[in-house]
């Protein structure tokens, strides 16, 4: 039997799969923790939720289209996600705990998350790729959490608080560093990803370059390799490319909302024809800067 949970005190969070392909669900925590919520209980998803209609139930009905659900679903395949429940240990009727911690955690939006959030501080990258989520009222954090703890894994419902594993905090410690060393930190933001790109679609061409449009090349990537993703760089890229080349339109996207180019999942077979392609983390960032202005 688990134990009962006061919703009023008890926000639901999740540790999102890019906050811990950064390594930064420690961080995150250790924010948390400062702002007066301990966690209580916790799970580990290695794949998508069964239930994962019901968590975004709101969004799909009323806000999103398709597409931006296919993102969620490529968000939740990336990689594993730790599911929480936090109890504000310092309780303030002024504000109530889902309220401080939402502000505590800042907007989904980089360019409106401000200095002193986890989010800003941290770098969120775009909308989809927010480090990390949390319940905005004790409703929410009851449906939300039943979501991740009513069938659909393989280890079952736990005996904590609210059908979780509890345990002691430094257990969750352990955890999250046993993540952090089972992969590589991703270090790229979006302007890296975006840079590198350019930078393997223009070494796949460079055969094909003329001698002037090599020298521009070097131009491009004078400095250091984020010029790459500068604004205006990727047209110019592009303009070195023979007309019609097949890869111009790669070079010259920004993978933006305004200039989002061709779907990753084109990019990709037109990569392959030269060689090359993009690692799972690329497609991520990129997929969803397409769709959300990301932090440049």
């Amino acid at each position: 039997m688990s134990e009962a949970v006061d919703w009023e005190r008890t926000v639901f969070m999740l540790l999102a799969p890019d906050a811990l392909a950064r390594h930064l669900g420690g961080q995150i925590v250790d924010r948390v923790v400062a702002q007066g919520f301990q966690p209580v209980a916790w799970r580990v998803l290695w794949h998508r939720p069964a239930n994962l209609d019901a968590f975004h139930e709101r969004n799909i009905t009323q806000v999103w289209k398709a597409y931006l659900y296919r993102l969620v679903d490529q968000l939740f395949d990336f990689g594993p996600t730790v599911a929480l429940l936090v109890r504000d240990v310092r309780p303030d009727p002024r504000h109530p705990s889902h309220a401080r911690l939402r502000l505590a955690k800042g907007a989904s939006d980089p360019a409106d998350a401000s200095p002193g959030t986890i989010r800003a501080d941290l770098g969120s990258i775009n909308v989809m790729l927010a480090l990390m989520h949390s319940s905005d009222t004790p409703a929410d954090s009851q449906r939300e959490s039943a979501v991740f703890t009513d069938g659909g894994f393989d280890s079952g419902a736990g005996d904590g608080p609210g059908g979780y594993d509890g345990g002691d905090p430094a257990d969750l410690r352990t955890l999250l560093d046993l993540l952090s060393r089972s992969a590589p930190a991703e270090r790229r933001g979006y302007p890296q990803v975006l840079a590198g790109l350019r930078a393997r679609v223009l070494a796949s061409a460079w055969p094909e370059l003329s001698d002037s449009a090599r020298r521009s090349a070097a131009d491009l990537l004078a400095g250091d390799l984020s010029g790459l993703a500068a604004a205006g760089a990727g047209e110019k890229a592009a303009g070195l490319l023979a007309g019609g080349h097949p890869l111009a339109p790669i070079l010259a996207a920004e993978f933006t909302p305004d200039r989002p180019g061709p779907d990753p999942a084109r990019v990709q077979d037109l990569l392959a024809v030269h060689g090359t392609r993009l690692d799972p983390w690329e497609r991520l960032v990129l997929a969803t800067s397409r769709r959300f202005a990301p932090r440049r």
